[in-house]
């Protein structure tokens, strides 16, 4: 048996829904296309890791709220922030005020932990406040497989998107290795499908559900198509997962 994710992230919408960005791309129209893939794979959860919106508008909330409650997903909805989101916009809209770090269930052996990487600017950081909460949760749940979602990219890509970077990955990472019992981080940020196992962990990035940015020195976009990843977390501890494009 295994519990089903879809992660979705870097969806950029704005507040004119017809706004049209890099590679001719329509985010609100990819978005809503992402979703219906979504929709057919019947996932028990899914998971926004960050940057819903491209201009931190209510409004731009608001269209991802309505592709939401159109798209006929039955599957619950855990988001977490990234650096273009506006917070108290984010948290009114889709979080019903959880906050973050937030944990919750995935079946009767795994726990999901949503944290927050949003510091200034572009950059990210984790709090201490929360990478005592990583520790606390594996504590309470010692004989649980963990996940960890994040926005930030917790190793270098090697492209452009390094210049905006996670400033105390390195704590973190050393933060999880402590931790046999997680199995898995899975992140957005860099517009770029992309997996790794670092020790007994494995590093999962999602493709934007709008452009994709290309691992290269200078910025730019790749010809890769929108889409979005699903993640089965399989009682034994062992993480399957796969990329689905539109």
């Amino acid at each position: 048996m295994s519990f089903q994710i879809a992660q979705i992230s870097d969806c950029h919408l704005f507040a004119d829904k017809h706004e049209i960005s890099y590679q001719g791309i329509n985010p609100y129209v990819s978005l809503e296309a992402v979703l219906a893939k979504v929709a057919l794979n019947g996932p028990d959860l899914v998971i926004v890791s960050g940057d819903v919106s491209a201009d931190e508008s209510l409004t731009s909330y608001q269209h991802f709220s309505h592709l939401w409650s159109q798209s006929e997903i039955s599957a619950p909805l855990l988001v977490i922030p990234g650096n273009h989101d506006d917070l108290a916009s984010l948290d009114k809209e889709l979080n019903a005020s959880a906050g973050w770090p937030v944990s919750r269930s995935a079946g009767a052996y795994w726990r999901i932990h949503a944290l927050n990487t949003k510091a200034q600017g572009t950059a990210g950081a984790l709090s201490t406040n929360q990478l005592d909460y990583i520790n606390q949760q594996v504590s309470m749940n010692p004989e649980a497989h963990h996940l960890l979602v994040v926005h930030h990219h917790p190793f270098a890509c090697d492209g452009w998107m390094d210049n905006h970077p996670w400033h105390n990955s390195d704590t973190f990472v050393a933060q999880v290795s402590k931790h046999q019992q997680i199995k898995a981080v899975i992140y957005g940020h860099i517009h770029h499908a992309s997996h790794r196992q670092h020790e007994h962990c494995w590093y999962l990035s999602a493709p934007s559900t709008c452009w994709q940015w290309a691992i290269s020195a200078q910025f730019s976009t790749s010809e890769e198509a929108p889409g979005y990843r699903v993640i089965s977390l399989n009682n034994s501890g062992l993480v399957d997962s796969h990329i689905i494009r539109i």
